[in-house]
C-alpha cells in the first residue's frame, strides 16, 4: 500500500465527527483526512432511505502535511451508513471502515452512526477490573479495598457471580434471587453498590441464564423449566449435569428471568442494589441447540427488558469468537474481547491460540504469528460495527477462564508490558483480571491455578507490575488519546507494530516487538500530524534510539520482546 493511500484516514470520534451520538434531525459534521497530494475530488456516500446520494467534501485546513475535508449530514434516520469516495491522479479511491479500495465496495463495512444511541457517560475513559469474589473472601473485603482500587484509577468493577450456590465459581446458581450468604447475603451487595457509587465506580454482575444449578429449587419445583433427553434425565450445559439447561419456550421462565417488574434481571437494577449492567456467562451458546434456536428473538428480548429498567445499563455477553451481529447498538454494549484483543495479543507474544490449540492436528502446525496477521484479524473485527460501540469493547486478557500470562514460564515482564501498552493502543475499555496488576502467583495447567487468593502483601512501593498498572491506567484516563481518540496503525511487519492514538494536538505512538533481536523501523508519522519525539525516553522511562530521517519518517530502534510508548509533538490544524 503507498503512503497517500496509507494516509486515507476517518472514523467516528470527536476527530472526525462534531457529534458522534447525535438525535434525529441534527446536522452532523462529518471529516475526512489525507496527504495533500493532487486530490482533486473528495465526496461522502451516504445510504438513505436505502438509496445511495454523494455528498461533495470541501477542504477546511492542514495539519502538516495531511488536508482535512469535511461536509454537513442531515440525520433523517435511527442509523446513517456511509462511506468516501477520493478522486486523485485519474483514480478513484473508496474508503470504508475495512480500509480503502479501488473497487466499488459493499456496504458491510461502511461507517455507522447511530442517532439516539444511548452510551452510558462513564465509558469514556472506564477501566474495568474484574473480581472473582472467592479470591477477595466476600463482598466486606471488596468494600473494605475499595480505597486501593481508586487509588490504582479503577472506574468500573466486574463480579463473576455472586449468587446462592454450592461451588466457589457460584455458575451452578441454586437461587438467582438472593447473594450467597458466603459472600455476606443480599445486605452486602446493597453496601457494596453504595460503596462503589459514592466513590464514582459502577458495578456489573455476572449471571448465567442459560442454565442454573441441578441443586436450584426450580429442579424440584419447575422441572418444566428445563430440557429433558430422551430419557427423561436433564439436559446439561455442555454435558455437565450439574449445569442444566433452561428452555425458553416455558412463559413463566420468560416472566421470572426478565419480564416481570420484579424478575431477576429487572430485581437488582433497581434500589437498593442498583447495578449498573450485566455479563451473561455463555452468552454465545444461550437458547440454542439442536431442537430449538431462540437466542436472537429472546437476545432482543432481554436487552429490551434490560433497557427498559435502565436505559444506560452496560450489556457484556461472554463470546470468544466473531459476535457482530450483537454489536450493532440494539443488544450487547461488548463482548469479553477475546476475539478482537485478548486472543491476538496471547497468541502474537508466543502462546497458544485459545481455540486452535483444542484441535490435537492444528495444535500440531507450527505457527508464529506475524504483526500483519495482528492488524488484519483486529480490523476484521472493529470495522463490522459503529465507533460508539467500538469505545465499549471490553478489552481483556486474562480472565478466570484463561491461564494468567506472567504465569507461563518465560513470560518476560517486558512481554507483559507490552501487552498492557497494547491495551492502550487499542479502541475499547482495558479490563484488569484482579492480581495481575501485582505479579500473582499462579499455574496454568488448571482453572484453579488462575484464581488464587488476592496478594495483598504484594501491594508495596516497589512492586514493577503495580508501577506498570498504575502508569497506564493513568495515561487511560487522562490523556485523550486513550479515553476518546483516534487510532492508526502506521507500521507492521514480520513481528512489530506501531499504533498512533491521537486527540486533536495530542499524539502517541506504541510499537510492541516480538522479534528475537534488536528491530530498527521507520515510521511515517506524518499522517496522524506528528512532528518529532521530544527525547529518547517513553512514558514509562525506557530509554531508545529514535530521530527523524532524510525521508521525513522518524526511524527508532526496538529492543527484542518489549513494547515502547512514545509521546510526539503534533502540527497545529491551519484552517484554509
Amino acid at each position: 500500500m503507498d503512503l497517500f493511500t496509507k494516509s486515507i484516514y476517518s472514523d467516528g470520534t470527536k476527530n472526525y465527527v462534531d457529534k458522534p451520538i447525535p438525535k434525529i434531525n441534527d446536522n452532523v459534521n462529518i471529516g475526512l483526512s489525507m496527504l495533500d497530494d493532487d486530490v482533486s475530488s473528495v465526496f461522502l456516500l451516504r445510504i438513505r432511505n436505502g438509496a445511495e446520494e454523494y455528498h461533495e467534501m470541501k477542504p477546511i485546513g492542514n495539519r502538516g502535511k495531511l488536508a482535512y475535508y469535511q461536509v454537513s449530514i442531515d440525520i433523517n434516520e435511527p442509523v446513517l451508513s456511509y462511506y468516501f469516495v477520493v478522486v486523485r491522479k485519474n483514480v478513484i479511491y473508496y474508503y470504508t471502515q475495512a480500509g480503502v479500495t479501488t473497487y466499488v465496495p459493499d456496504n458491510a463495512d461502511n461507517f455507522v452512526i447511530l442517532a439516539d444511541f444511548i452510551q452510558p457517560t462513564w465509558v469514556e475513559g472506564a477501566v474495568f477490573y474484574q473480581i472473582f469474589p472467592h479470591a477477595w473472601g466476600d463482598l466486606y473485603k471488596v468494600i473494605e479495598h475499595i480505597p486501593y482500587l481508586k487509588d490504582l484509577g479503577i472506574t468500573a468493577i466486574y463480579l463473576n457471580p455472586i449468587f446462592s450456590a454450592p461451588s466457589n465459581h457460584k455458575y451452578d446458581c441454586s437461587d438467582y434471587f438472593h447473594v450467597d450468604e458466603g459472600f455476606g447475603g443480599d445486605k452486602a451487595l446493597e453496601e457494596l453498590s453504595k460503596a462503589l457509587h459514592e466513590n464514582d465506580m459502577k458495578l456489573i454482575l455476572d449471571i448465567s441464564i442459560n442454565h442454573t444449578g441441578n441443586t436450584h429449587y426450580w429442579v424440584k419445583e419447575k422441572r418444566h423449566f428445563y430440557f429433558e433427553k430422551e430419557d427423561h434425565t436433564l439436559m446439561g450445559w455442555c454435558g455437565y449435569d450439574s449445569l442444566p439447561v433452561l428452555d425458553y419456550r416455558n412463559e413463566e421462565l420468560k416472566d421470572l428471568i426478565y419480564r416481570n417488574p420484579d424478575s431477576v434481571l429487572r430485581k437488582w437494577l433497581k434500589p437498593p442494589y442498583s447495578i449498573d449492567g450485566w455479563r451473561f456467562d455463555v452468552a454465545d451458546v444461550f437458547a440454542k441447540n439442536d431442537d430449538v434456536q431462540l437466542s436472537d428473538e429472546l437476545w432482543k428480548e432481554v436487552c429490551n427488558a434490560i433497557r427498559e429498567e435502565k436505559p444506560d445499563a452496560f450489556i457484556i455477553g461472554e463470546h470468544w469468537a466473531d459476535c457482530t451481529k450483537y454489536l450493532q447498538g440494539d443488544l450487547w454494549n461488548t463482548p469479553m474481547n477475546y476475539y478482537g484483543f485478548g486472543r491476538i495479543l496471547r497468541q502474537f507474544t508466543g502462546l497458544p491460540e485459545l481455540f486452535v490449540s483444542r484441535n490435537e492436528t492444528l495444535a500440531k502446525v507450527p505457527y508464529k504469528m506475524t504483526a500483519e496477521d495482528v492488524v488484519a484479524r483486529t480490523n476484521e473485527h472493529y470495522s463490522k460495527f459503529p465507533q460508539v460501540i467500538a469505545d465499549a469493547q471490553m478489552n481483556l486478557v486474562d480472565s478466570h477462564d484463561v491461564p494468567r500470562i506472567h504465569n507461563y514460564e518465560g513470560y518476560s515482564f517486558e512481554k507483559v508490558k507490552a501487552v498492557v501498552i497494547s491495551q492502550l493502543l487499542w479502541t475499547g475499555i482495558p479490563c484488569v483480571y484482579y492480581g495481575d496488576e501485582l505479579g500473582i502467583d499462579g499455574y496454568t495447567y488448571h482453572d484453579s491455578g488462575f484464581r488464587y487468593e488476592m496478594p495483598w502483601n504484594l501491594v508495596t512501593d516497589d512492586n514493577q507490575y503495580l508501577k506498570l498498572y498504575k502508569k497506564a491506567i493513568s495515561l487511560r484516563r487522562n490523556k485523550a488519546s486513550f479515553s476518546k481518540g483516534s487510532r492508526l496503525v502506521l507500521y507492521a511487519k514480520d513481528y512489530v507494530f506501531a499504533v498512533a492514538r491521537f486527540f486533536k494536538d495530542e499524539v502517541y505512538i506504541g510499537v510492541v516487538s516480538m522479534e528475537e533481536s534488536a528491530k530498527t523501523i521507520k515510521l511515517p508519522i506524518s499522517l496522524v500530524g506528528a512532528i518529532e519525539s521530544s527525547e529518547n525516553i517513553d512514558v514509562f522511562g525506557r530509554s531508545f534510539e529514535g530521530s527523524m530521517n532524510a525521508s521525513n519518517e522518524y526511524e527508532l530502534t526496538i529492543e527484542p520482546e518489549s513494547g515502547l510508548l512514545i509521546k510526539f509533538s503534533c502540527a497545529q490544524l491551519r484552517s484554509r
